[in-house]
């Protein structure tokens, strides 16, 4: 959804550029500045629209108005969600292991993004921030209004938002923890679908094993960087495909991939504060691992 912000210019404030304010007062990103600066109403000082160069005074009022990108044809539908956490800015869900992202092909209305739209009310875009498959569950990270989606999104590329994955995987890898490092790209001819290469991006995982049986083990996996499909690649890649992956080599019929963003962790853009949400283990976990 869109958000207009007003402030009084302080003594603090007085003598700098527009820019500044907006940057180190507002906390608003590069991105959405160019945005605003492009938009009829964008940016206003006392009222009137002006530009980032203009140097503000004590006591003069600047308002910002930031719009979301619309996502067309997301329909609000009443599913409901599980909220782990939330506040004004902010939305955290724990996404069940049998429910789309966004809508696309035979899933137009049934999708997390649906729900979302339903449960937010009145609001022009989604900002789904954090991604999962349609077959992972867990932790999904939702930001309210445009100026969190660009600072959470900034903070992402820039690797700090943490999140920790368990897995049930085939076999048992040796070592039982480690580093895998191995780049990543598209597979040829195989839509979605990624592979190990020499010449893809840069791709490091974490992994640790928690326990094990004789042909299945629990891991603790914690991706590094945040490539498609990264997890189920490298997991494959080293012989132990996640359990239920019908595209990484280990299909179990009727049943999904046991992938589960169990924790995230991050930086509250606005706040400054720590968050770390954690979802529980899905039922299905606890039918191979109690």
């Amino acid at each position: 959804m869109g958000k207009e912000i007003s402030i009084k210019i302080d003594s603090a404030m007085h003598g700098h550029r527009i820019e500044y304010v907006l940057k180190k007062e507002l906390k608003i990103s590069s991105s959405l500045i160019k945005r605003m600066k492009r938009a009829e109403n964008g940016i206003l000082l006392n009222g009137v629209r002006t530009t980032v160069v203009t140097k503000v005074s004590d006591g003069d009022i600047l308002t910002v108005n930031i719009k979301g990108k619309e996502t067309e044809n997301v329909i609000p539908v009443n599913i409901p969600i599980d909220v782990l956490w939330e506040d004004e800015d902010i939305l955290i869900v724990n996404k069940p292991g049998t429910m789309s992202v966004h809508p696309s092909g035979a899933h137009k209305t049934d999708t997390l993004a649906n729900a979302v739209m339903y449960y937010m009310g009145s609001c022009e875009a989604i900002h789904i921030i954090t991604r999962l498959d349609r077959e992972t569950s867990g932790v999904l990270l939702i930001a309210k209004n445009p100026r969190v989606a660009a600072l959470l999104s900034e903070d992402i590329k820039a690797g700090k938002v943490k999140k920790e994955y368990i897995a049930i995987v085939n076999g048992a890898p040796d070592p039982s923890m480690g580093t895998l490092s191995a780049p990543i790209k598209k597979k040829e001819g195989r839509g979605s679908a990624r592979c190990v290469s020499k010449d893809g991006k840069e791709a490091v995982t974490l992994y640790e094993l928690i326990k094990k049986t004789d042909t299945l083990s629990l891991m603790k996996l914690i991706p590094i960087t945040g490539r498609t499909h990264q997890l189920r690649v490298h997991m494959s890649h080293i012989g132990h495909p996640i359990y239920g992956d019908c595209i990484y080599g280990a299909p179990q019929m009727g049943e999904r991939v046991r992938l589960h963003c169990q924790r995230i962790t991050f930086l509250h853009p606005i706040t400054g504060k720590e968050v770390s949400i954690t979802a529980e283990v899905p039922e299905d976990f606890n039918g191979l691992f109690k």
